[in-house]
């Protein structure tokens, strides 16, 4: 039998450390900043350490869902949909972006992970300069795609194209400021048959040598490329101001020390195979790796493998409050009970966090080649929901109650993917062989093209796997947009109906958002919870929280 879904149960976000750490000394460390420099810190750092204050709390606001059947209510709590500290924000984000990716960004062939860290010269530069992160990220997958046209081309492929993903990540694993790229290549190259049809051919594993000359060429480039940036020069490699010290403490090694580990299992999960030693090269500071490798029928690694790119800065199991004041975060266990921790004053930890939030219009996931926005290449490299039957479309319009209904088929996920095949279908003449010798192709054991003799795979029309759509329910969970519901999100995460009735297992409906504070703290009054949000400490002299304390 198997095991029931546990219930939903609303987060408490006040009885955290991280709450705690940002409620009692956030006023102290921006006053200390506004004391200490000329200007304050950006606009953009105090407004999001602010909104987690918000965030989660019941008094800020809240929506209502009710169930008709037995008068249960459930009341769901506003976000302050940060992409920095907020760990509740930042992982419905990562289940977002990567729910996008593998149903309708990524297709079903194999992917390499690659990972590249920038010199530590560098890395101020690339966290506050947008063009900076631009530039050398597209430095630094123009190199691996020339490596893959180069293979192909030497096999006699013409025009082969390349794709891949971005992810930025800001941070390391101690929460210091490290930039670095991982990357979900796509492991080879498409083309177009005599029939316009588009085919994968498959490429090799990299070996050292090829890891190298790629290392040498971002170097190259961005050097190149810096030496003709006059005014990067001329602005300094850094923030001014208290963001500089941020960012300066960010950078720092800290004290690192062996203390009782405590276990935690909602950590992301990295990706299979992590990498040796061996497996990674460096040139003047420029780290490179590419061990791991997703196969075409592994859609759950392709999904872990972008959860574990786009996941957030610090997870809250490992986080704690030592006697005497101070902070510590694990950072890796070391075994027999013993973890290699972190250990921070709180306005060491808010100094770490100023530094580690993104600056506005900085993207953290970028496109490249086939499967960016203006590739004409991406409507036929993307996958797509399989469309439903003429007797299934038929028996929906007479019911009349398409998105009303459970059938997979009728969900407006189905209804998206019947409207994109539609508009796929009228795409022009030339399509028409294309899909007519994919209809003749055998079906493969992944369920998207035919393997062909020569290794390559044919991907018109890109469907996406029946192993793929059934573990989303039947579609039911299909992100058939880029923005994701909350409920779909958390029961493609943690198989949770947020929307069924506890009380009588029934549908629960949205009734309205409640943001007037009077009303607001009648409802919680009534219900028993508290109506006032927790006050944020006064600012208090440093002096006391910047000495040295005793860690026991």
């Amino acid at each position: 039998m198997a095991a029931l879904a546990p219930a939903y149960r609303p987060r408490r976000p006040t009885e955290t450390v991280l709450y705690r750490v940002v409620r009692e000394h956030l006023e102290t460390f921006l006053e200390h900043a506004r004391d200490t420099y000329d200007a304050p810190l950006p606009r953009y750092v105090e407004q999001e350490l602010r909104g987690y204050l918000r965030c989660g709390v019941f008094a800020h606001g809240f929506v209502r869902a009710h169930c008709d059947a037995c008068g249960h209510d459930l009341l769901v709590a506003f976000s302050c949909k940060a992409r920095g500290i907020c760990p509740s924000c930042a992982g419905r984000r990562m289940a977002n972006t990567t729910a996008h990716l593998v149903d309708r960004v990524l297709p079903a062939v194999p992917v390499r992970h690659w990972v590249l860290s920038l010199p530590f010269e560098l890395r101020i530069l690339a966290a506050f300069r947008a063009d900076v992160l631009s530039a050398l990220s597209r430095f630094f997958v123009e190199a691996v795609s020339a490596r893959h046209r180069a293979r192909a081309r030497r096999e006699g492929v013409a025009d082969p194209q390349c794709g891949a993903v971005t992810f930025v990540q800001r941070f390391g694993s101690s929460l210091n400021l490290h930039v670095h790229f991982h990357v979900v290549v796509l492991d080879g190259v498409f083309r177009r048959d005599d029939l316009r049809s588009v085919r994968f051919e498959p490429s090799g594993p990299p070996d050292r040598g090829e890891l190298l000359a790629i290392a040498r060429r971002v170097h190259k480039r961005a050097t190149a490329w810096l030496g003709r940036q006059a005014r990067v020069a001329a602005d300094g490699a850094s923030p001014a101001g208290p963001l500089q010290a941020c960012a300066a403490t960010a950078l720092q090694r800290g004290t690192l020390s062996a203390m009782p580990s405590e276990a935690s299992t909602s950590e992301a999960q990295a990706p299979a195979h992590p990498p040796s030693v061996s497996d990674a090269v460096e040139y003047e500071g420029f780290n490179l790796e590419a061990s791991v490798r997703i196969d075409a029928d592994d859609d759950l690694g392709r999904e872990r493998l972008c959860r574990y790119g786009a996941r957030p800065i610090l997870s809250l199991e490992r986080l704690r409050m030592l006697p005497g004041g101070r902070v510590a975060y694990r950072v890796k266990k070391l075994g027999r009970g013993r973890a290699k921790t972190r250990v921070m004053t709180p306005l060491e930890l808010l100094a770490r966090f100023s530094a580690l939030i993104p600056p506005p219009r900085y993207p953290l996931v970028r496109y490249h080649g086939v499967l960016g926005p203006r590739s004409s290449w991406r409507r036929d490299v993307v996958p797509r929901a399989p469309e439903a039957k003429p007797c299934q479309r038929q028996r929906a319009k007479e019911r009349g109650a398409k998105s009303e209904s459970h059938c997979p088929s009728e969900s407006p996920a189905h209804a998206e993917a019947h409207r994109y095949g539609a508009t796929r279908a009228k795409s022009g003449a030339d399509r028409a062989p294309a899909l007519a010798a994919a209809e003749s192709a055998p079906d493969p054991a992944f369920g998207r093209g035919a393997s062909l003799a020569a290794g390559a795979v044919l991907l018109t029309p890109n469907v996406l796997s029946v192993k793929h759509w059934n573990r989303l329910h039947g579609g039911l969970l299909y992100a058939a947009s880029p923005r994701v519901d909350w409920a779909s999100l958390l029961r493609r995460s943690f198989d949770v109906d947020v929307l069924r009735c506890a009380g009588c297992g029934g549908r629960l409906r949205v009734l309205s958002e409640v943001t007037e504070p009077a009303l607001v703290g009648l409802v919680l009054d009534s219900l028993g919870m508290p109506s006032e949000a927790p006050r944020t400490a006064r600012a208090r002299d440093p002096t006391d929280l910047l000495d040295e304390a005793d860690v026991e």
